[in-house]
């Protein structure tokens, strides 16, 4: 089964405003069980990881 992930960034909000804070990488190769696999303070770090998850064998 071929792996796939998406990368969706972590909120904080605040008087009506929203930062983010970080990203996630989550795990949707099986969409009735979508898992976060990592969390990272950057974006550009949540894709690289997104796309190892998705080219890693298990």
């Amino acid at each position: 089964m071929q792996k796939q992930a998406r990368v969706e960034p972590v909120f904080d909000s605040s008087d009506l405003k929203e930062t983010i804070t970080g990203w996630v990488v989550i795990d949707e190769s099986q969409p009735d069980n979508e898992n976060v696999v990592s969390e990272h303070a950057s974006q550009e770090e949540a894709l690289r990881a997104a796309e190892q998850f998705e080219q890693a064998e298990h």
